[in-house]
C-alpha cells in the first residue's frame, strides 16, 4: 500500500515538473517572438484569405488544377481562418502557440530518448529560439510548416516505438502495437500538408527491414499509400512531379552542382552559418560580428567533443549499461518494483540496434535535406525540420552514454554558446525577403484601420506614390480582411504621384503616403488637407464660415476654384459676400438664392489666398464658434 501511494505521489510530481517545463517553453515561445506580428495580409495570405471567402469548403480544399496538392494543409487552413474571420491580430499568436505545442512534443520524445528532462528542455528552448521558425511565426503560412514538422516527428516517433514494440522483456511483444500504421497514416497526410516530405518513403522501408519484418501486408502497405499520394497528385495536379519554390518546377531546374551546394548551404545552417544570400537569412555570414562567430564557433566545438565522448563511450561493449565491466553486476538481485520500463531502457542495449535508431534519426535528416536540396535555393524555413532532428538525435545519443556529467557539461556549453548566436541572427530578421513587405502591409493597416476602425469602410484612399508596386489583387482585397462582411463597400485605392495630382480633401477621402526608406506608410491627410485648404480664420472644415474669414485655397490642373454657398435660412434680398483674392480688386457676391454657385480663376498649381466678407450672418444661430456669428456655408472645390 505503501509502494502504491508512493509512486502515485512520484507521477503526480513528474507530471508537475513536466507542465512547469511546458508552461516555461509557451513563456519563451512569446518572449521571443515578441516583435513579430501581423496586422496587415499580402501576397500568398492575402490570396488564401481570399480565395477562403470567394469558395466554398470543397473547392478550398480540393482544387482541381492547381499547382499543388495540400488539402490536408487547406483543410486545417479553412479551420483557422473560419476561427479567425477578420480578427488579424490573431495570427501570431495562434502561430506562437502551435509552435510552442510543437515543441512541447519535442520536449517529450527527447525525455524519452535522453532520459533527462535538462536536455529535453533545453531541446524545447532550441527549437523555440532558433531563426528558422521566422516563417512559421511571420506568416499566415505558418501553419503549414508546423504541420509538416509536426507529421514528420510523428513519423519519426511512431517508427522509433515500431523499432523498440519487439525488444526481450517488452510488454507490447505479444500484442502488436499498430505504431507502424500509425507513422504511415502521418506520411500520408504530410505528403498533402507539402510534398516535399514524399521523400520520406523509404524510412518506412527501412525500419521493416531492420526489424526483418516477415508480415507482407506490413511491405505492401507503404507501396500502396505512395501509389494513392501520386494517384492523387495526378487527379488534382495533372502532373506526378512537385513543383518547385518561386514558380519554377522541380524537373526543370534540378542540377547536381545545386544539389550539392545546397546540402552543404543546410549543413552550415544547422551548424549555425549563414551560408546564403541577406534576403534569406538575414544576415550572411561575412557580414555576422567577430563575437557572434566565435560563439558559433565554440559551440560547433562543444558539440564535436560531445560526439567524441559518444564514440568513445560506444566502443564499450555494452552501451548504456552503467554497470558494465562489472561481471557480477548482472547477479545482483533488483528491488521489487525496479522492473519498470525505464530501468529495461537503462538494460544493455546492442550495438546494431542502437546503429538502427541513429540511421532512422539520421535519414529522417539527410531526406528532409534532400527535399529541400532540390530546388533552385535553400529557404531557412526548410531547415528547421532537420535542426529538429538533429535535436532528437542528440537526445538519443546523450541516452546511451554511459557516463552523463561531462557530456551533460559539453552539452550544456553548446547551446549556451548557440543561443546568443540565435538571438543575434533574430535581429535581423528584417532584411529578409518577406519582413519588408510586411512591415509595409502592416503600417497600411494600422495607419488606415487600426487608426479609423470601421470608419474606413467606404473611403476613397489616395496613396502618394507607387514604389512599393502594390497589385490591383492586393488594392482590392486588402481592407476587405476587416470587414467581418468580407467586403469593404465602397472602400477603394488609387496611386497618385503627387498632391497635385487630386483637388480638395473631403471627408470621404483618406491620404497616404509611401515612406519607402523605412518601409511604412503615413497618414498625412491633415497636412494635405491644410495645405490644400489653410484656414487663416473664420473658416471651418465643415464648411460653416464666419461673416468674416481668409483663406488659403491651392488650384489643380486648371486654376479653377468653384465655390458654392448654401445659406439654410430666408433671405431678405441684400445680402452680399465680398470675395479678395491675392489682395486683388473685391468682387462682390449677391447671394439671391439659398445656392449659389460662385468661379473663380487662377494660374494652377498655386496658393490662392482668399478673404471674405458678409454683410449677412445666420439668424437665431446656436453655435457661436470664433469671434463672429456664422454666417454660411462655403463648400470649395479646386480643380
Amino acid at each position: 500500500m505503501h509502494t502504491m501511494q508512493g509512486s502515485g505521489t512520484e507521477n503526480k510530481m513528474s507530471r508537475e515538473i513536466d507542465l512547469m517545463f511546458i508552461g516555461l517553453l509557451f513563456a519563451w515561445a512569446f518572449f521571443v517572438n515578441r516583435g513579430i506580428r501581423i496586422s496587415g495580409l499580402y501576397m500568398d495570405d492575402l490570396y488564401m484569405w481570399s480565395c477562403y471567402g470567394e469558395q466554398n469548403f470543397f473547392q478550398y480544399v480540393f482544387p482541381l488544377g492547381s499547382t499543388r496538392c495540400r488539402f490536408v494543409y487547406w483543410f486545417f487552413a479553412w479551420l483557422e481562418l473560419g476561427f479567425i474571420r477578420n480578427h488579424i491580430a490573431w495570427i501570431v499568436p495562434i502561430n506562437i502557440i502551435l509552435n510552442a505545442s510543437l515543441a512541447a512534443g519535442i520536449y517529450f520524445f527527447s525525455k524519452r530518448l535522453s532520459r533527462s528532462r535538462i536536455v529535453a528542455f533545453l531541446c524545447g528552448i532550441l527549437f523555440l529560439t532558433s531563426r528558422f521558425s521566422y516563417y512559421q511565426i511571420g506568416q499566415l503560412l505558418g501553419l503549414m510548416e508546423t504541420m509538416g514538422i509536426f507529421f514528420a516527428v510523428g513519423m519519426c516517433f511512431f517508427l522509433y516505438r515500431e523499432l523498440h514494440s519487439e525488444e526481450p522483456g517488452s510488454s507490447q511483444e505479444k500484442k502488436e502495437k499498430p505504431y507502424f500504421y500509425l507513422a504511415l497514416l502521418f506520411y500520408f497526410l504530410n505528403c498533402f500538408t507539402h510534398e516535399r516530405y514524399m521523400v520520406l518513403l523509404p524510412m518506412l522501408f527501412f525500419v521493416l527491414w531492420i526489424k526483418k519484418e516477415k508480415n507482407i501486408r506490413k511491405w505492401l502497405s507503404p507501396v500502396f499509400t505512395f501509389a494513392a499520394v501520386l494517384l492523387l497528385r495526378r487527379i488534382f495536379t495533372g502532373t506526378f512531379s512537385p513543383a518547385g519554390t518561386g514558380g519554377t518546377t522541380v524537373a526543370d531546374t534540378i542540377t547536381k552542382e545545386g544539389v550539392f551546394q545546397n546540402f552543404y548551404t543546410e549543413f552550415l545552417y544547422v551548424l549555425g552559418i549563414n551560408h546564403g544570400p541577406e534576403y534569406l537569412n538575414g544576415v550572411p555570414w561575412h557580414m555576422t560580428p567577430l563575437i557572434f562567430k566565435m560563439l558559433v564557433i565554440l559551440s560547433a566545438a562543444m558539440l564535436l567533443a560531445f560526439l567524441l565522448c559518444c564514440v568513445f563511450s560506444f566502443r564499450n561493449k555494452n552501451f548504456g549499461n552503467k554497470n558494465a565491466g562489472n561481471k557480477n553486476a548482472g547477479n545482483k538481485k533488483k528491488p521489487a518494483g525496479e522492473n519498470t520500463e525505464k530501468n529495461k531502457e537503462n538494460e544493455d542495449f546492442p550495438a546494431g540496434k542502437m546503429s538502427a535508431d541513429i540511421l532512422l534519426f539520421a535519414g529522417f535528416m539527410i531526406g528532409c535535406a534532400a527535399s529541400a536540396a532540390v530546388t533552385i535555393r535553400v529557404e531557412m524555413r526548410w531547415v528547421y525540420v532537420i535542426y529538429a532532428f538533429g535535436l532528437l538525435l542528440i537526445s538519443y545519443l546523450f541516452g546511451r552514454i554511459r557516463m552523463h556529467s561531462v557530456p551533460l557539461i559539453l552539452l550544456l556549453f553548446s547551446f549556451c554558446l548557440i543561443f546568443p548566436a540565435e538571438l543575434f541572427y533574430r535581429t535581423n530578421y528584417p532584411n529578409i525577403y518577406l519582413f519588408p513587405n510586411q512591415k509595409r502591409y502592416n503600417s497600411l493597416a494600422d495607419e488606415t484601420y487600426g487608426k479609423y476602425g470601421d470608419d474606413i469602410f467606404g473611403k476613397h484612399i489616395i496613396i502618394i506614390g507607387n514604389s512599393y508596386q502594390m497589385s490591383d489583387f492586393t488594392a482590392d482585397t486588402f481592407f476587405k480582411t476587416f470587414d467581418p462582411k468580407r467586403t469593404a463597400e465602397g472602400t477603394t485605392v488609387s496611386h497618385v504621384n503627387s498632391i497635385l495630382d487630386f483637388g480638395q480633401v473631403t471627408d470621404n477621402m483618406l491620404i497616404l503616403k509611401e515612406d519607402a526608406a523605412h518601409d511604412l506608410f503615413t497618414d498625412v491627410t491633415d497636412v494635405v488637407r491644410s495645405v490644400k485648404l489653410g484656414i487663416k480664420f473664420g473658416y471651418y472644415r465643415d464648411g460653416w464660415m464666419d461673416k468674416n474669414a481668409e483663406i488659403n485655397v491651392m488650384t489643380g490642373d486648371t486654376g479653377t476654384i468653384d465655390l458654392q454657398f448654401l445659406y439654410p435660412g430666408n433671405l431678405a434680398g441684400n445680402e452680399r459676400t465680398v470675395i479678395i483674392q491675392d489682395k486683388g480688386e473685391p468682387r462682390v457676391i449677391s447671394i439671391t438664392a439659398n445656392k449659389t454657385d460662385v468661379t473663380l480663376q487662377a494660374v494652377p498649381h498655386k496658393i490662392v489666398n482668399l478673404q471674405f466678407s458678409s454683410n449677412y450672418i445666420m439668424p437665431n444661430a446656436r453655435e457661436i464658434r470664433g469671434a463672429e456669428p456664422l454666417s454660411v456655408i462655403v463648400n470649395i472645390t479646386a480643380d
